[in-house]
């Protein structure tokens, strides 16, 4: 199974805390992620997994994820 240790992304819109709260929630509910950091004045996301998803799914499911709070990945 290829998998890689961190996934970084964009998000565009995040403008609080409470922002990044939403994306981190709706990240860290995603199989396959084991964690998530997140910039807000940036919108710099990284995207810790954990090995048990093929790169190429988590990246769907992050953009699927993201896109289901509210906010966009660029």
């Amino acid at each position: 199974m290829s998998t890689t240790p961190a996934i970084d992304i964009t998000v565009q819109g995040m403008t609080c805390g409470g922002c990044a709260n939403k994306v981190r929630n709706a990240l860290t509910a995603t199989d396959g992620i084991s964690d998530v950091e997140i910039d807000v004045p940036t919108g710099a996301v990284k995207v810790l997994t954990d090995g048990t998803v093929p790169a190429a799914d988590l990246e769907f499911a992050i953009d699927e994820a993201v896109t289901g709070v509210g906010y966009t990945v660029v």
